[in-house]
Protein backbone atom coordinates (compact mmCIF):
# COMPACT_ATOMS: atom_id res chain seq x y z
CA UNK A 1 0.00 0.00 0.00
CA UNK A 2 1.53 3.27 -1.01
CA UNK A 3 0.88 6.74 1.02
CA UNK A 4 -1.50 7.80 -1.57
CA UNK A 5 -3.39 5.06 -2.30
CA UNK A 6 -6.70 3.58 -0.65
CA UNK A 7 -6.12 1.22 1.89
CA UNK A 8 -6.39 -2.36 1.30
CA UNK A 9 -6.72 -5.93 3.42
CA UNK A 10 -7.17 -9.07 2.61
CA UNK A 11 -9.36 -11.09 5.14
CA UNK A 12 -7.64 -14.19 3.83
CA UNK A 13 -4.25 -13.20 3.82
CA UNK A 14 -4.78 -12.14 6.94
CA UNK A 15 -6.36 -15.21 8.53
CA UNK A 16 -3.31 -17.39 6.56
CA UNK A 17 -0.84 -15.56 8.50
CA UNK A 18 -2.70 -16.38 11.90
CA UNK A 19 -3.24 -19.68 11.22
CA UNK A 20 0.38 -20.08 10.31
CA UNK A 21 0.84 -18.51 13.10
CA UNK A 22 3.04 -15.34 11.42
CA UNK A 23 2.06 -13.44 14.15
CA UNK A 24 4.99 -10.48 13.21
CA UNK A 25 3.64 -10.26 9.82
CA UNK A 26 0.15 -10.11 10.92
CA UNK A 27 1.21 -7.50 13.03
CA UNK A 28 2.59 -5.39 10.20
CA UNK A 29 0.04 -5.36 7.87
CA UNK A 30 -2.65 -4.27 10.79
CA UNK A 31 -0.09 -1.79 11.62
CA UNK A 32 0.30 -0.53 8.07
CA UNK A 33 -3.44 -0.13 7.18
CA UNK A 34 -4.03 1.76 11.28
CA UNK A 35 -1.31 4.05 10.06
CA UNK A 36 -3.08 5.10 6.91
CA UNK A 37 -5.96 5.89 8.82
CA UNK A 38 -3.63 7.61 11.55
CA UNK A 39 -2.32 10.18 8.72
CA UNK A 40 -5.74 9.87 6.38
CA UNK A 41 -9.17 11.82 7.52
CA UNK A 42 -12.12 11.06 6.05
CA UNK A 43 -14.57 13.70 6.38
CA UNK A 44 -18.39 11.84 4.54
CA UNK A 45 -18.83 8.43 5.01
CA UNK A 46 -18.97 7.19 1.67
CA UNK A 47 -21.22 3.93 1.47
CA UNK A 48 -17.40 1.83 0.41
CA UNK A 49 -15.80 3.92 3.42
CA UNK A 50 -18.35 2.25 6.05
CA UNK A 51 -18.26 -1.06 4.56
CA UNK A 52 -14.00 -1.16 4.54
CA UNK A 53 -14.26 -0.01 8.04
CA UNK A 54 -16.07 -2.90 8.87
CA UNK A 55 -14.43 -5.00 7.24
CA UNK A 56 -11.27 -4.19 8.82
CA UNK A 57 -12.58 -3.34 12.40
CA UNK A 58 -14.41 -7.00 12.55
CA UNK A 59 -11.47 -8.67 11.06
CA UNK A 60 -8.69 -6.67 13.21
CA UNK A 61 -10.71 -7.38 16.73
CA UNK A 62 -11.86 -10.49 16.58
CA UNK A 63 -8.25 -11.80 15.43
CA UNK A 64 -6.45 -9.69 17.78
CA UNK A 65 -8.04 -10.85 20.33
CA UNK A 66 -7.39 -14.64 19.88
CA UNK A 67 -4.99 -15.69 23.29
CA UNK A 68 -2.38 -17.45 20.73
CA UNK A 69 -1.60 -14.31 19.00
CA UNK A 70 0.86 -12.88 20.39
CA UNK A 71 2.39 -9.12 19.92
CA UNK A 72 6.02 -8.83 20.24
CA UNK A 73 7.91 -6.10 22.12
CA UNK A 74 8.78 -4.45 18.85
CA UNK A 75 5.42 -3.69 17.89
CA UNK A 76 3.51 -3.56 21.15
CA UNK A 77 4.45 0.34 21.93
CA UNK A 78 3.17 1.25 18.27
CA UNK A 79 -0.21 -0.18 18.81
CA UNK A 80 -0.76 1.40 21.71
CA UNK A 81 0.04 4.64 20.15
CA UNK A 82 -2.45 4.34 17.48
CA UNK A 83 -5.64 3.51 20.31
CA UNK A 84 -7.45 6.49 19.11
CA UNK A 85 -7.34 6.03 15.55
CA UNK A 86 -8.45 2.51 16.14
CA UNK A 87 -11.23 4.01 18.75
CA UNK A 88 -12.57 6.81 16.19
CA UNK A 89 -12.28 3.81 13.17
CA UNK A 90 -14.65 1.66 15.65
CA UNK A 91 -16.79 4.51 16.60
CA UNK A 92 -17.43 5.01 12.38
CA UNK A 93 -17.99 1.31 12.35
CA UNK A 94 -21.27 -0.25 13.67
CA UNK A 95 -19.59 -1.96 16.35
CA UNK A 96 -19.43 1.59 18.16
CA UNK A 97 -16.87 0.31 20.81
CA UNK A 98 -13.81 -2.16 21.41
CA UNK A 99 -16.42 -2.56 25.15
CA UNK A 100 -17.21 -6.84 24.01
CA UNK A 101 -13.48 -7.35 22.84
CA UNK A 102 -12.51 -5.91 26.21
CA UNK A 103 -14.73 -8.44 28.03
CA UNK A 104 -13.08 -11.19 25.82
CA UNK A 105 -9.47 -9.96 26.85
CA UNK A 106 -9.90 -9.70 30.21
CA UNK A 107 -9.05 -12.90 31.32
CA UNK A 108 -7.20 -14.14 28.96
CA UNK A 109 -3.14 -14.81 29.39
CA UNK A 110 -0.71 -11.50 27.97
CA UNK A 111 -3.49 -9.47 27.55
CA UNK A 112 -2.06 -6.43 28.59
CA UNK A 113 -0.65 -4.64 25.96
CA UNK A 114 -3.83 -5.81 23.82
CA UNK A 115 -5.76 -4.07 26.28
CA UNK A 116 -4.26 -1.01 26.57
CA UNK A 117 -4.47 -1.11 22.54
CA UNK A 118 -8.56 -1.11 22.98
CA UNK A 119 -9.02 0.60 25.96
CA UNK A 120 -10.10 4.06 25.29
CA UNK A 121 -12.55 6.82 26.71
CA UNK A 122 -15.21 5.65 24.46
CA UNK A 123 -15.49 2.28 26.84
CA UNK A 124 -18.02 1.82 29.09
CA UNK A 125 -16.48 -1.60 30.49
CA UNK A 126 -13.91 -0.44 33.44
CA UNK A 127 -9.81 -1.55 34.11
CA UNK A 128 -8.59 -0.37 37.31
CA UNK A 129 -5.58 1.97 36.58
CA UNK A 130 -3.67 1.06 39.22
CA UNK A 131 -3.57 -2.76 37.97
CA UNK A 132 -2.67 -1.37 34.86
CA UNK A 133 0.60 1.02 36.13
CA UNK A 134 1.45 -2.62 38.93
CA UNK A 135 1.39 -4.39 35.26
CA UNK A 136 3.82 -2.32 33.69
CA UNK A 137 4.55 1.26 34.17
CA UNK A 138 6.49 2.18 31.48
CA UNK A 139 3.37 0.99 29.06
CA UNK A 140 0.58 2.37 30.86
CA UNK A 141 2.21 5.35 30.95
CA UNK A 142 2.41 5.64 27.06
CA UNK A 143 -1.28 4.50 27.03
CA UNK A 144 -2.46 7.43 30.30
CA UNK A 145 -1.55 9.67 27.23
CA UNK A 146 -2.50 8.57 24.57
CA UNK A 147 -5.96 8.36 26.37
CA UNK A 148 -5.75 11.99 26.62
CA UNK A 149 -5.86 12.02 23.08
CA UNK A 150 -9.54 11.88 22.49
CA UNK A 151 -9.77 15.38 24.05
CA UNK A 152 -10.29 17.03 20.22
CA UNK A 153 -13.01 15.04 19.40
CA UNK A 154 -14.26 13.34 22.38
CA UNK A 155 -15.75 15.85 24.59
CA UNK A 156 -19.19 15.88 22.44
CA UNK A 157 -19.73 12.63 24.15
CA UNK A 158 -21.55 11.98 27.79
CA UNK A 159 -19.34 8.66 28.41
CA UNK A 160 -15.93 10.02 26.87
CA UNK A 161 -16.35 13.27 28.95
CA UNK A 162 -17.00 11.08 31.91
CA UNK A 163 -13.95 9.16 31.44
CA UNK A 164 -11.65 11.69 30.83
CA UNK A 165 -12.85 14.12 33.98
CA UNK A 166 -11.89 10.79 35.40
CA UNK A 167 -8.77 10.05 33.63
CA UNK A 168 -7.35 13.36 34.63
CA UNK A 169 -8.27 12.78 38.19
CA UNK A 170 -6.04 9.84 38.33
CA UNK A 171 -2.53 9.83 40.65
CA UNK A 172 0.50 7.67 40.66
CA UNK A 173 3.44 8.57 41.38
CA UNK A 174 4.78 6.15 38.57
CA UNK A 175 3.37 8.25 36.17
CA UNK A 176 6.45 9.97 35.31
CA UNK A 177 6.68 9.89 31.72
CA UNK A 178 4.42 11.48 28.59
CA UNK A 179 4.01 10.78 24.84
CA UNK A 180 3.00 13.83 22.72
CA UNK A 181 3.06 16.19 25.75
CA UNK A 182 1.81 19.20 24.08
CA UNK A 183 -1.76 17.03 23.78
CA UNK A 184 -1.82 16.11 27.53
CA UNK A 185 -0.71 19.75 28.82
CA UNK A 186 -3.08 21.59 26.66
CA UNK A 187 -5.85 19.03 26.31
CA UNK A 188 -5.74 18.79 30.00
CA UNK A 189 -7.64 22.40 30.53
CA UNK A 190 -10.53 21.53 27.91
CA UNK A 191 -11.11 18.17 29.81
CA UNK A 192 -11.91 20.02 33.07
CA UNK A 193 -10.21 23.53 33.78
CA UNK A 194 -10.59 23.03 37.44
CA UNK A 195 -8.19 19.59 37.73
CA UNK A 196 -5.61 20.78 34.88
CA UNK A 197 -3.26 22.21 37.74
CA UNK A 198 -2.53 18.49 39.04
CA UNK A 199 -1.58 17.08 35.85
CA UNK A 200 -0.13 20.40 34.51
CA UNK A 201 2.20 19.98 37.64
CA UNK A 202 3.13 16.66 37.09
CA UNK A 203 4.05 17.17 33.46
CA UNK A 204 6.39 19.70 34.69
CA UNK A 205 8.07 18.19 37.27
CA UNK A 206 8.47 15.17 35.26
CA UNK A 207 10.16 17.25 32.67
CA UNK A 208 12.42 19.06 35.12
CA UNK A 209 13.27 15.38 36.93
CA UNK A 210 14.30 13.81 33.78
CA UNK A 211 18.01 13.25 33.89
CA UNK A 212 19.06 13.95 30.20
CA UNK A 213 16.22 17.42 30.46
CA UNK A 214 18.26 18.29 33.70
CA UNK A 215 21.43 18.08 32.04
CA UNK A 216 20.56 20.75 29.40
CA UNK A 217 22.81 23.90 30.07
CA UNK A 218 21.68 27.13 29.24
CA UNK A 219 24.74 30.04 29.30
CA UNK A 220 23.14 33.57 30.03
CA UNK A 221 24.93 36.49 29.66
CA UNK A 222 21.78 39.01 30.31
CA UNK A 223 22.31 42.61 29.16
CA UNK A 224 19.89 45.31 29.36
CA UNK A 225 16.83 45.62 26.86
CA UNK A 226 17.75 42.46 25.04
CA UNK A 227 14.40 40.27 25.22
CA UNK A 228 13.09 37.09 23.24
CA UNK A 229 9.47 36.33 22.07
CA UNK A 230 9.48 32.70 22.20
CA UNK A 231 6.97 30.84 19.98
CA UNK A 232 5.87 28.98 17.05
CA UNK A 233 2.89 31.22 16.09
CA UNK A 234 4.32 34.27 15.08
CA UNK A 235 2.43 34.58 11.78
CA UNK A 236 -0.75 37.14 10.58
CA UNK A 237 -3.82 34.54 10.70
CA UNK A 238 -2.88 33.12 14.07
CA UNK A 239 -4.94 34.02 16.96
CA UNK A 240 -1.94 34.26 19.13
CA UNK A 241 -0.06 36.86 16.74
CA UNK A 242 -3.48 38.80 16.27
CA UNK A 243 -3.62 39.38 19.75
CA UNK A 244 -0.24 40.07 21.26
CA UNK A 245 1.27 41.62 18.03
CA UNK A 246 0.85 45.09 18.96
CA UNK A 247 1.88 44.81 22.49
CA UNK A 248 5.66 43.69 21.17
CA UNK A 249 5.07 46.53 18.55
CA UNK A 250 5.33 48.89 21.15
CA UNK A 251 9.11 47.71 22.68
CA UNK A 252 10.23 47.91 19.42
CA UNK A 253 11.97 51.60 19.98
CA UNK A 254 13.64 50.40 23.53
CA UNK A 255 14.41 46.83 23.05
CA UNK A 256 16.38 44.74 21.08
CA UNK A 257 13.93 41.75 20.35
CA UNK A 258 14.73 38.23 18.64
CA UNK A 259 12.19 35.84 17.89
CA UNK A 260 12.71 32.46 18.59
CA UNK A 261 10.98 29.96 16.67
CA UNK A 262 10.02 26.92 17.53
CA UNK A 263 9.28 23.99 15.44
CA UNK A 264 9.74 23.46 11.72
CA UNK A 265 10.59 26.47 9.72
CA UNK A 266 7.79 28.48 8.16
CA UNK A 267 8.52 30.93 5.43
CA UNK A 268 5.64 33.18 6.76
CA UNK A 269 6.66 34.16 9.91
CA UNK A 270 6.36 38.04 10.42
CA UNK A 271 9.59 39.41 11.36
CA UNK A 272 8.96 43.03 11.31
CA UNK A 273 9.59 43.97 14.74
CA UNK A 274 12.49 41.58 15.62
CA UNK A 275 16.48 42.28 14.76
CA UNK A 276 17.04 38.55 14.78
CA UNK A 277 15.42 35.45 14.65
CA UNK A 278 16.70 31.87 15.86
CA UNK A 279 15.42 28.47 15.50
CA UNK A 280 14.64 25.93 18.14
CA UNK A 281 12.93 22.71 17.51
CA UNK A 282 12.31 18.63 18.40
CA UNK A 283 15.30 16.87 16.24
CA UNK A 284 15.06 12.94 16.56
CA UNK A 285 13.13 12.94 19.95
CA UNK A 286 15.89 15.81 21.64
CA UNK A 287 15.40 19.37 22.21
CA UNK A 288 17.86 21.10 19.87
CA UNK A 289 18.90 24.16 22.08
CA UNK A 290 22.01 25.32 19.65
CA UNK A 291 20.38 28.85 19.21
CA UNK A 292 20.42 29.95 22.73
CA UNK A 293 22.69 28.03 24.83
CA UNK A 294 24.71 30.80 24.82
CA UNK A 295 22.12 33.74 24.79
CA UNK A 296 22.38 37.52 26.56
CA UNK A 297 18.71 38.09 27.13
CA UNK A 298 17.34 39.74 30.12
CA UNK A 299 13.69 39.09 29.17
CA UNK A 300 11.96 35.80 27.90
CA UNK A 301 8.93 36.46 26.39
CA UNK A 302 6.18 33.21 25.59
CA UNK A 303 3.12 34.43 24.05
CA UNK A 304 1.67 31.18 24.70
CA UNK A 305 3.20 28.01 26.46
CA UNK A 306 1.45 24.77 25.52
CA UNK A 307 0.48 24.99 22.12
CA UNK A 308 3.73 23.67 20.88
CA UNK A 309 5.94 20.64 22.50
CA UNK A 310 8.94 22.90 22.30
CA UNK A 311 7.37 25.78 24.49
CA UNK A 312 6.58 23.31 27.71
CA UNK A 313 9.76 22.08 27.54
CA UNK A 314 11.37 25.26 27.56
CA UNK A 315 9.26 26.55 30.00
CA UNK A 316 10.77 24.85 32.45
CA UNK A 317 14.66 26.08 31.97
CA UNK A 318 15.93 29.07 33.22
CA UNK A 319 16.39 30.87 29.38
CA UNK A 320 16.88 34.30 31.13
CA UNK A 321 16.48 35.71 34.49
CA UNK A 322 13.37 37.37 34.22
CA UNK A 323 10.60 34.76 32.42
CA UNK A 324 7.09 36.03 31.49
CA UNK A 325 4.14 34.22 29.64
CA UNK A 326 1.29 35.73 28.16
CA UNK A 327 -2.24 35.07 27.18
CA UNK A 328 -1.65 33.84 23.70
CA UNK A 329 -3.09 30.76 25.77
CA UNK A 330 -4.61 32.01 28.74
CA UNK A 331 -3.77 29.45 31.12
CA UNK A 332 -1.20 29.12 33.75
CA UNK A 333 1.66 26.97 33.18
CA UNK A 334 1.35 25.75 37.03
CA UNK A 335 4.98 24.68 38.21
CA UNK A 336 7.31 25.83 35.34
CA UNK A 337 10.01 27.84 35.43
CA UNK A 338 8.16 30.68 34.46
CA UNK A 339 8.43 33.64 36.61
CA UNK A 340 4.92 36.07 36.01
CA UNK A 341 1.65 36.12 33.56
CA UNK A 342 1.11 39.38 32.04
CA UNK A 343 -2.71 39.39 31.33
CA UNK A 344 -5.61 41.88 31.42
CA UNK A 345 -7.02 43.82 34.49
CA UNK A 346 -10.29 44.74 32.71
CA UNK A 347 -11.12 40.90 32.30
CA UNK A 348 -8.48 38.48 35.60
CA UNK A 349 -10.44 38.42 38.98
CA UNK A 350 -7.55 40.02 41.21
CA UNK A 351 -8.63 38.43 43.85
CA UNK A 352 -7.93 34.72 42.38
CA UNK A 353 -4.35 35.71 40.95
CA UNK A 354 -3.30 32.68 43.31
CA UNK A 355 -5.77 30.44 42.29
CA UNK A 356 -5.17 30.66 38.73
CA UNK A 357 -2.15 30.83 38.51
CA UNK A 358 1.92 29.40 39.37
CA UNK A 359 2.98 32.57 38.31
CA UNK A 360 3.04 36.00 39.82
CA UNK A 361 0.05 37.64 37.72
CA UNK A 362 0.67 40.94 36.02
CA UNK A 363 -2.39 43.17 35.40
CA UNK A 364 -1.82 45.81 32.42
CA UNK A 365 -4.94 48.15 31.98
CA UNK A 366 -7.20 46.80 29.10
CA UNK A 367 -7.97 43.31 28.12
CA UNK A 368 -4.34 41.42 28.24
CA UNK A 369 -5.09 41.33 24.15
CA UNK A 370 -4.61 44.09 21.32
CA UNK A 371 -7.34 42.72 18.93
CA UNK A 372 -5.89 43.43 15.58
CA UNK A 373 -8.96 44.40 13.25
CA UNK A 374 -9.81 41.61 10.75
CA UNK A 375 -8.20 41.59 7.64
CA UNK A 376 -11.68 41.11 5.94
CA UNK A 377 -14.03 43.67 3.87
CA UNK A 378 -17.76 42.86 5.14
CA UNK A 379 -19.92 41.96 2.51
CA UNK A 380 -23.67 42.09 4.05
CA UNK A 381 -25.03 39.49 2.20
CA UNK A 382 -28.51 38.97 1.48
CA UNK A 383 -29.93 36.30 4.28
CA UNK A 384 -31.17 32.98 1.52
CA UNK A 385 -31.62 30.43 4.24
CA UNK A 386 -34.50 29.30 5.18
CA UNK A 387 -32.83 28.49 9.05
CA UNK A 388 -31.77 31.18 11.66
CA UNK A 389 -27.84 30.20 11.27
CA UNK A 390 -25.88 30.27 14.59
CA UNK A 391 -22.47 30.98 14.73
CA UNK A 392 -20.57 28.18 16.76
CA UNK A 393 -17.12 29.11 16.26
CA UNK A 394 -15.55 26.67 18.75
CA UNK A 395 -12.37 24.62 17.80
CA UNK A 396 -13.67 21.01 18.85
CA UNK A 397 -11.98 20.51 21.86
CA UNK A 398 -14.16 23.56 23.34
CA UNK A 399 -17.12 21.04 22.75
CA UNK A 400 -18.54 19.68 25.48
CA UNK A 401 -21.57 17.62 26.51
CA UNK A 402 -22.66 19.85 28.97
CA UNK A 403 -22.71 22.64 26.47
CA UNK A 404 -24.12 20.38 23.87
CA UNK A 405 -26.94 19.91 26.53
CA UNK A 406 -27.78 23.67 26.43
CA UNK A 407 -27.72 23.48 22.92
CA UNK A 408 -29.81 20.78 22.67
CA UNK A 409 -32.66 22.58 25.39
CA UNK A 410 -32.52 25.68 22.56
CA UNK A 411 -33.20 23.92 19.45
CA UNK A 412 -36.05 22.30 21.27
CA UNK A 413 -37.75 25.15 22.81
CA UNK A 414 -36.88 27.09 19.23
CA UNK A 415 -39.63 27.97 17.26
CA UNK A 416 -37.97 28.76 14.22
CA UNK A 417 -35.21 26.04 12.44
CA UNK A 418 -32.02 26.50 13.73
CA UNK A 419 -28.90 25.39 12.15
CA UNK A 420 -25.43 25.39 14.45
CA UNK A 421 -22.77 25.84 12.05
CA UNK A 422 -19.69 25.00 14.25
CA UNK A 423 -16.84 26.19 13.14
CA UNK A 424 -14.02 23.53 14.40
CA UNK A 425 -10.65 24.63 12.90
CA UNK A 426 -7.93 22.38 12.49
CA UNK A 427 -8.64 20.07 15.84
CA UNK A 428 -10.99 17.66 13.78
CA UNK A 429 -7.83 16.55 10.89
CA UNK A 430 -5.96 14.17 12.68
CA UNK A 431 -6.27 10.52 13.42
CA UNK A 432 -9.69 10.60 12.15
CA UNK A 433 -11.39 12.75 14.38
CA UNK A 434 -14.24 14.04 12.39
CA UNK A 435 -16.67 11.70 11.68
CA UNK A 436 -16.84 10.36 15.60
CA UNK A 437 -17.34 14.04 16.07
CA UNK A 438 -19.89 14.88 13.49
CA UNK A 439 -22.00 11.94 14.69
CA UNK A 440 -21.89 12.50 18.30
CA UNK A 441 -23.50 16.31 17.62
CA UNK A 442 -25.97 15.19 15.22
CA UNK A 443 -26.77 12.52 17.90
CA UNK A 444 -27.38 15.32 20.36
CA UNK A 445 -29.44 17.95 17.98
CA UNK A 446 -30.28 16.21 15.37
CA UNK A 447 -28.50 15.98 12.35
CA UNK A 448 -30.37 18.49 9.98
CA UNK A 449 -29.59 21.67 12.49
CA UNK A 450 -25.74 20.67 12.49
CA UNK A 451 -23.16 21.81 10.23
CA UNK A 452 -19.29 20.73 11.27
CA UNK A 453 -16.79 23.39 8.84
CA UNK A 454 -13.41 22.32 9.42
CA UNK A 455 -10.46 24.60 8.97
CA UNK A 456 -10.81 27.39 5.98
CA UNK A 457 -8.84 29.96 4.72
CA UNK A 458 -9.50 33.26 6.89
CA UNK A 459 -11.87 34.78 3.70
CA UNK A 460 -13.94 31.96 3.53
CA UNK A 461 -14.30 31.55 7.10
CA UNK A 462 -15.18 35.05 7.43
CA UNK A 463 -17.78 34.75 4.56
CA UNK A 464 -20.01 31.67 6.53
CA UNK A 465 -19.94 33.42 9.99
CA UNK A 466 -21.70 36.62 7.67
CA UNK A 467 -24.54 34.41 7.06
CA UNK A 468 -25.54 33.46 10.80
CA UNK A 469 -27.91 35.54 12.26
CA UNK A 470 -26.14 35.30 15.68
CA UNK A 471 -23.10 34.19 17.41
CA UNK A 472 -22.68 32.38 20.63
CA UNK A 473 -19.64 31.84 22.94
CA UNK A 474 -18.59 28.23 24.20
CA UNK A 475 -18.17 27.67 27.88
CA UNK A 476 -16.05 26.64 29.68
CA UNK A 477 -13.46 27.54 27.61
CA UNK A 478 -14.46 30.61 25.98
CA UNK A 479 -13.54 32.84 22.53
CA UNK A 480 -10.82 35.79 22.24
CA UNK A 481 -10.65 36.60 18.37
CA UNK A 482 -13.65 34.25 17.65
CA UNK A 483 -15.66 37.54 19.75
CA UNK A 484 -13.59 39.71 18.39
CA UNK A 485 -14.81 38.60 14.57
CA UNK A 486 -18.04 38.13 15.49
CA UNK A 487 -18.43 41.59 16.61
CA UNK A 488 -16.40 43.38 13.72
CA UNK A 489 -19.39 41.64 11.82
CA UNK A 490 -21.71 43.12 13.85
CA UNK A 491 -23.40 39.97 15.14
CA UNK A 492 -24.91 40.02 18.01
CA UNK A 493 -22.94 37.80 20.53
CA UNK A 494 -23.70 35.79 23.58
CA UNK A 495 -21.22 35.12 26.19
CA UNK A 496 -20.61 33.06 29.43
CA UNK A 497 -19.15 35.00 31.62
CA UNK A 498 -16.85 32.47 34.24
CA UNK A 499 -13.62 32.72 36.63
CA UNK A 500 -11.06 32.57 33.99
CA UNK A 501 -9.59 34.66 31.07
CA UNK A 502 -10.33 32.72 28.88
CA UNK A 503 -14.06 32.29 30.05
CA UNK A 504 -14.09 36.16 30.74
CA UNK A 505 -12.23 38.35 27.75
CA UNK A 506 -15.82 37.67 25.61
CA UNK A 507 -17.57 38.96 28.82
CA UNK A 508 -15.08 42.11 28.44
CA UNK A 509 -15.29 43.04 24.78
CA UNK A 510 -19.27 43.21 25.05
CA UNK A 511 -19.04 45.41 27.90
CA UNK A 512 -16.56 47.59 25.95
CA UNK A 513 -19.35 48.16 23.44
CA UNK A 514 -21.84 48.61 26.01
CA UNK A 515 -23.95 45.22 25.28
CA UNK A 516 -23.48 44.18 28.75
CA UNK A 517 -27.16 43.19 28.63
CA UNK A 518 -25.67 39.44 26.11
CA UNK A 519 -23.24 38.52 29.06
CA UNK A 520 -24.69 35.38 30.73
CA UNK A 521 -23.77 34.36 33.99
CA UNK A 522 -25.22 31.06 34.20
CA UNK A 523 -26.76 28.27 31.97
CA UNK A 524 -30.18 29.34 32.40
CA UNK A 525 -29.12 32.87 31.67
CA UNK A 526 -27.21 31.96 28.64
CA UNK A 527 -30.37 29.72 27.28
CA UNK A 528 -32.44 32.51 28.07
CA UNK A 529 -30.57 35.36 25.81
CA UNK A 530 -30.31 33.04 23.17
CA UNK A 531 -33.61 32.26 22.51
CA UNK A 532 -34.66 35.62 22.69
CA UNK A 533 -32.63 36.63 20.03
CA UNK A 534 -34.18 34.29 18.34
CA UNK A 535 -37.16 34.43 19.07
CA UNK A 536 -37.39 38.27 19.00
CA UNK A 537 -36.81 40.06 16.09
CA UNK A 538 -36.99 43.59 16.73
CA UNK A 539 -34.67 43.17 20.18
CA UNK A 540 -31.80 41.28 17.90
CA UNK A 541 -32.51 43.90 15.08
CA UNK A 542 -32.17 47.14 17.79
CA UNK A 543 -28.58 45.01 18.95
CA UNK A 544 -27.49 44.88 15.18
CA UNK A 545 -27.93 48.47 15.22
CA UNK A 546 -26.52 49.50 18.08
CA UNK A 547 -23.38 47.20 16.74
CA UNK A 548 -23.44 49.53 13.28
CA UNK A 549 -22.90 52.82 15.48
CA UNK A 550 -20.18 51.63 17.71
CA UNK A 551 -16.34 52.43 16.81
CA UNK A 552 -14.84 49.08 17.02
CA UNK A 553 -11.20 51.04 16.51
CA UNK A 554 -11.74 52.57 19.52
CA UNK A 555 -13.07 49.38 21.46
CA UNK A 556 -12.97 46.04 20.97
CA UNK A 557 -9.64 47.19 18.39
CA UNK A 558 -8.08 49.70 20.68
CA UNK A 559 -4.23 49.47 20.43
CA UNK A 560 -4.42 52.70 22.81
CA UNK A 561 -3.37 51.14 25.55
CA UNK A 562 -0.56 48.83 24.30
CA UNK A 563 2.20 51.18 26.30
CA UNK A 564 1.44 49.31 29.23
CA UNK A 565 2.79 46.27 28.06
CA UNK A 566 6.64 48.05 27.84
CA UNK A 567 5.62 50.15 30.98
CA UNK A 568 4.97 46.21 32.84
CA UNK A 569 8.15 44.96 30.87
CA UNK A 570 10.34 48.16 32.19
CA UNK A 571 8.88 47.46 35.82
CA UNK A 572 9.98 43.73 35.89
CA UNK A 573 13.41 44.32 34.67
CA UNK A 574 13.88 47.14 37.18
CA UNK A 575 12.63 45.55 40.22
CA UNK A 576 12.33 41.36 39.39
CA UNK A 577 15.16 40.81 42.45
CA UNK A 578 12.77 42.68 45.19
CA UNK A 579 9.74 41.02 43.66
CA UNK A 580 11.17 37.68 43.92
CA UNK A 581 12.49 38.26 47.20
CA UNK A 582 8.64 39.04 48.47
CA UNK A 583 7.36 35.37 47.70
CA UNK A 584 3.92 37.67 47.54
CA UNK A 585 1.04 35.85 45.30
CA UNK A 586 -0.61 39.09 45.30
CA UNK A 587 -1.41 40.79 41.76
CA UNK A 588 0.98 43.15 40.75
CA UNK A 589 -0.91 46.32 39.42
CA UNK A 590 0.50 48.69 36.28
CA UNK A 591 -0.86 51.73 35.86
Amino acid sequence: MTETSNPRINPQALFDLYFRREYDRLSEQFLQVLSYFERHTHFELLPDILYFVNILTKNFLYLFTQPDYILSDRHVPRFIQLNLTISNLVAISSLKNTDFYLEILRNQPRNFAKILTLYSARNQVKFDRKTLFDANSKLACLWYSVYCDIYRSGLVNPIVHQNLKQHLSYEDERLTEFYHVEDVYFGATYINGNIDRKIKQKINQAIQNNPLFSQLEIRNHPQAKKLAVITALWFSQHSVYRTLAGYIESLQDDYEITLIHLGDTKNYLDIGSFQEIKYINIQNNSLNLDAIRENNFTVAYYPDIGMSAESIFLSNLRIAPIQISGTGHPVSTFGSKIDYFLSGADVEITEKAAENYSERLVLIPGFGAIHKQPNYQRKNPENTSLKFIINCSWFAQKVNYPLLRCLQEIATKSEKEILFRFFSGVALLRKNDFLPFQQDVEAMLGKERVEVVTAKPYQEYMSLMEEGKISIEAYHFGGSNTVADSLYLRKPTVTWSGKKWYNRIGAQMLRAVGLEELIANSRKEYIYLILKLIHDDRYRIKIQKKLQQVDLSKTVFSSEKKHYFKKAINFLVANHQQLQEEKSREAIIIN
